[in-house]
């Protein structure tokens, strides 16, 4: 299993559509967050936000925006013999657009791997194929876990509210906001939060922008005041001092670190 190209969070105008007769070479995922219009045999299917797709090599695709704007997450790849196996034990559907109850946790699995994608990680290619396995199994688990009767924990909606964090690392987050979510009382939701995930929620919050900031700094020659805002902050010094806080280094020093460090490879 080996992946060719991908894309976290495109979005595109209301113009946008693909036309592929005869596939786009190899296998594509497809996560959609926004509604789509998808063309099988010639008939057209309005499609749902917070679905997916996985085309076959050589599978015709047809899709393209419906309304104001397309937005998904998405990734190239191909199989080798062994991994055919691997997808039919999962029972993953090929060619059919598929709705999900919730796809946060695995447009963060996406993000990820579209860092290590694009990084200078010694391990690089090890690593994302991990990370597209895990993809494929938390998707079988979603799938297949669809309609099920069990009740909601509090785990569970901690780890989609946390999931939507790492996913909109700009949002701005507060205690407030957050409990309010979940129906808590600020003090419950905190305490509870800590116990489950072993840090504090805003501790968390500020870490999963430092993440976002360490993917864009390495992967973009976007300005540090420009991923300054695209990580939720006002203020470019406030961001510079959380980030130096957690690694050691400027924004600045961290960017020039991966440039040297890829540069020796």
């Amino acid at each position: 299993m080996h992946i060719n190209n991908i894309g976290y969070n495109h979005r595109h105008d209301a113009d946008f559509q693909i036309q592929r007769p005869d596939g786009s070479g190899d296998y594509l995922m497809l996560l959609l967050k926004t509604p789509a219009i998808f063309t099988f045999s010639g008939k057209d299917a309005v499609t749902e936000p917070n679905s997916f797709i996985v085309y076959k090599e050589g599978t015709p695709q047809f899709y393209k925006a419906c309304g104001s704007h397309f937005s998904n997450d998405w990734f190239h790849f191909g199989l080798s013999n062994g991994d055919f196996d691997f997808f039919e034990a999962l029972d993953i559907p090929f060619d059919k657009v598929m709705k999900l109850e919730d796809i946060n946790g695995l447009s963060l699995i996406i993000k990820n791997m579209s860092y290590e994608r694009y990084s200078s990680n010694m391990f690089k290619t090890d690593s994302v194929e991990l990370y597209m396995k895990l993809f494929f199994i938390k998707l079988s688990e979603e799938i297949h876990s669809a309609g099920s009767s069990k009740s909601s924990t509090h785990y569970d909606k901690m780890a989609i509210l946390r999931s939507q964090i790492y996913n909109m690392p700009y949002g701005e987050w507060n205690i407030e906001g957050l409990s309010h979510q979940l129906a808590m009382s600020k003090s419950y939701f905190q305490r509870l939060y800590k116990e489950t995930f072993g840090i504090s929620v805003m501790n968390d919050v500020i870490l999963s922008r430092v993440e976002h900031a360490k993917f864009l700094l390495s992967t973009t020659d976007i300005s540090i005041t420009k991923i300054a805002q695209m990580c939720g902050y006002k203020c470019e010094l406030h961001f510079m001092r959380q980030f130096k806080s957690r690694m050691n280094m400027t924004p600045s020093e961290y960017r020039m670190s991966v440039s040297e460090e890829a540069a020796e490879h």
